[in-house]
């Protein structure tokens, strides 16, 4: 997988959110305020989140 976008569903709300797949802060989902994201040393590690779509 290179870098690109990701379209994500919240597992405790539902809400569809996108974000770049290697980021560097912590995703906080904009809805309930969930962690989807924590850094993991390059890539994002998806802890809060599944994809639903990879972006081109």
């Amino acid at each position: 997988m290179t870098n690109q976008f990701l379209r994500v569903s919240c597992r405790d709300c539902g809400s569809e959110s996108i974000i770049f797949s290697r980021a560097t802060t912590s995703i906080a989902c904009g809805v309930c305020s969930a962690t989807l994201t924590k850094p993991a040393g390059g890539k994002a590690d998806l802890v809060g989140c599944t994809v639903v779509e990879a972006l081109n």
